[in-house]
């Protein structure tokens, strides 16, 4: 019974939602001029610059009437008055356009010769050929305070400056420069970025003698343990030191076993100092336990200073896990800094270890303490304690309710509704810019609000990251929202797949961000890449004609959930391969499980070599686990997916014992 009034008190509190936040601004009071500013911004887009011209003046008080007055003026930016450009920039300085319009602009006017008012507005140029020209207008008026030191920075570039930059430079080159420390400062950015033609083109500013040492420093770019292996000729100076050093620190990322015998070797011939060789040895050691050999422990603990570092101390416990060394796993998470001791993971790990000690010891007793306090956190590792110890996960959701006062205080701010506005009219990526520089940042309550109201018309995303910055974690129903409910169930009863596994991947992949793409160019809900929707669309008879087909909600889903159906049979229904496929690739989910088949699922996981992976499983499973809740499902799939074997789980509960 009481499960049954909490589901009709939530149902009344999503369902006044509305209504109040509409109380609060009514939504349609700019249907007619958003119809309006949606068909000029459409007929912009073709080119149709008198679209914008007369709409601008239809407008009124439409919130977001400047965006077509920006439009405009970036279409025409070569013939606008610079005066009344500036004047546009000063006014609407807080708005979204501003940055662009503005580096658009001052490029048009240098590239149009206009340089007087380059010269007045320039100044926040950061376009290289535009202040290139910024400089050499400068120059050829006079105004030379500072000149050598802003060529200077300008020269500084990993990469090849524009050849509109060579006049200015062939004038910095007159004033004596670049020095011997300046040239090799750009060179070592240039091999840092890979950028070796720029690297050979600046030897000719080197002294001959320093010519044998910039060609083995691009040749060990490409060929470094050929290179290291030949040094010994190398002479015994600084930045010899330096350069065999940056060798060493590239090559153990890919061998550390052979860095560590060039390592030996050099360090015989050179007077290495501690700073000098530090970086390199300490790669060596990563890269050892990264690899998981137990001989990483002692190569971490040799390295003085560097045994302390976080990232190492990590590895040194992860390399004891991967080993079942559980004396070493608590003496390693003792050795950690207390923000990291303190860690959820970090108590995790050490009451396994203490759970692992001889029975006469107090070891497992003082686990099922930690394992007990543990289970009372609502994230992966509080979850994970509370099914190894066969306890209710804990799950205490905070309802948030709409407040009319504060709503109303936020719909008198013209940030928020033209925020609001701009998610209305489709201009996504202009609406994010405006809520984080504007919304992000109010004070919890507000935030709390503004999060209510941006879930009312369905900005997911929004609603998800600002709530996170009220510190409103246990906001759950509205940090996890069921979007897409109905056809998430549907192809997922298709496809063979747990419904809440997909939602729990979803929100992981995109936070729910629709139009979300990544520099990987995977998009969508379910971050797909188009290869792979290609692929899957074929084999299973869902229309897809292209990438923008991932923006669709409906098509994301049916081609993401019968991707995920795949690498459930593939891997033969072991999501934390399937996660671990979907995140870094099939290739890398199966030779971490040929390398490691035989650890435990929560140690497999945690002595990933990926870093991305390492975290993305246990964010799925915890995510997943909370749509289990959602969906009014008893959890099962932390216990299925991790613990072997698999304990009966007694459900969720908000009970502090």
């Amino acid at each position: 019974m009481a499960k049954g009034i909490m589901h009709a008190m939530r149902f009344m509190v999503l369902a006044l939602l509305l209504p109040l936040t509409a109380l609060a601004q009514p939504v349609d009071r700019w249907r007619d001029q958003r119809a309006l500013f949606e068909q000029a911004w459409r007929d912009a887009g073709r080119g149709n610059a008198e679209a914008l011209e007369r709409a601008w003046k239809q407008l009124g008080d439409y919130p977001l009437a400047p965006y077509l007055r920006f439009e405009w003026l970036r279409q025409n930016a070569a013939r606008v008055e610079p005066a009344e450009m500036a004047a546009f920039l000063q006014r609407y300085r807080d708005w979204s356009f501003v940055d662009g319009l503005e580096q658009h602009w001052l490029n048009r006017l240098a590239a149009t010769g206009k340089l007087d008012a380059l010269l007045r507005y320039g100044a926040t140029a950061r376009n290289a050929e535009t202040r290139c020209l910024l400089e050499r207008a400068r120059l050829e008026r006079g105004i030379t305070e500072g000149l050598l030191e802003r060529t200077r920075e300008l020269w500084l570039s990993a990469k090849s400056r524009p050849r509109a930059c060579d006049p200015l430079f062939n004038w910095w080159r007159s004033q004596g420069q670049p020095d011997f420390d300046t040239t090799w400062q750009r060179f070592g950015l240039a091999m840092d970025a890979g950028e070796t033609s720029l690297a050979r083109y600046l030897k000719r500013y080197l002294p001959a003698q320093e010519t044998a040492l910039a060609d083995g420093w691009i040749e060990m770019r490409s060929r470094p343990i050929s290179t290291l292996d030949r040094a010994g000729s190398w002479p015994d100076r600084e930045l010899a030191r330096r350069i065999l050093a940056w060798g060493l620190v590239r090559l153990a990322e890919r061998d550390w076993q052979r860095a560590a015998e060039l390592h030996d070797a050099l360090n015989t011939r050179f007077a290495f100092t501690d700073d000098e060789i530090g970086p390199a040895r300490r790669q060596i050691a990563l890269f050892q336990a990264v690899d998981l050999n137990p001989n990483a422990i002692d190569r971490i603990d040799a390295l003085g200073a560097y045994s302390r570092d976080p990232q190492l101390l990590e590895w040194r416990a992860r390399v004891a896990l991967a080993n079942q060394r559980w004396e070493t796993v608590i003496e390693t998470v003792a050795r950690m800094p207390e923000s990291l001791y303190n860690q959820n993971k970090w108590r995790y790990w050490r009451a396994r270890a203490l759970e692992s000690m001889d029975s006469e010891s107090p070891g497992p007793a003082e686990a099922a303490t930690v394992f007990a306090n543990l289970a009372r956190e609502s994230d992966y590792y509080g979850f994970l304690a509370a099914a190894r110890t066969g306890r209710p996960l804990r799950l205490c959701s905070r309802e948030l309710v709409p407040e009319s006062a504060r709503q109303r205080a936020l719909y008198e701010m013209p940030e928020f509704v033209r925020a609001l506005e701009l998610r209305r009219a489709g201009l996504d990526w202009h609406a994010r810019w405006t809520w984080q520089r504007h919304i992000a940042a109010l004070e919890p309550a507000l935030l709390e609000q503004a999060a209510l109201a941006a879930s009312a018309i369905g900005w997911y995303d929004r609603a998800i990251t600002s709530l996170a910055g009220a510190g409103a974690v246990n906001a759950y129903r509205w940090r996890f929202p069921l979007l897409e409910r109905e056809r998430i169930l549907a192809e997922s009863a298709r496809q063979g797949v747990d419904p809440a596994l997909v939602l729990g991947m979803m929100r992981a992949e995109s936070a729910m961000q629709a139009d979300a793409r990544s520099p990987a160019d995977a998009r969508g809900l379910l971050q797909l890449i188009d290869s792979t929707a290609r692929a899957v669309g074929r084999r299973h008879g869902i229309p897809y004609s292209g990438a923008t087909d991932l923006y669709r909600p409906d098509r994301n889903i049916a081609l993401g959930v019968a991707h995920l159906g795949e690498l459930l049979q593939r891997f033969n229904g072991d999501w934390t391969r399937v996660a671990a496929a979907y995140n870094a690739g099939i290739g890398n989910a199966e030779r971490w499980h040929a390398e490691r088949s035989g650890l435990p699922s929560d140690i497999w996981i945690e002595t990933l070599s990926f870093h991305e992976t390492r975290d993305y499983i246990p964010r799925v499973l915890a995510f997943a686990t909370i749509y289990e809740w959602q969906l009014e499902r008893r959890p099962s799939l932390m216990a299925e997916s991790l613990i072997d074997p698999t304990p009966t789980q007694s459900g969720f509960d908000c009970a502090d014992g």
